[in-house]
């Protein structure tokens, strides 16, 4: 799950880069604490268990 937010960020900033995409800073601020703190919690073996 954090590689594919990770690469959403990724793809995002690429295309603001290359184009000129108008996204507000906090769309692309959020996604990258997002794909951080899911990073960590997937080196540090925390999980979310499914019911």
């Amino acid at each position: 799950m954090a590689h594919i937010i990770l690469a959403i960020y990724l793809i995002l900033v690429g295309l603001n880069i290359l184009i000129g995409l108008d996204l507000p800073s906090w769309v692309l601020g959020s996604l990258a604490l997002v794909a951080g703190i899911l990073l960590l919690a997937e080196r540090f073996g925390i999980t979310a268990k499914r019911k």
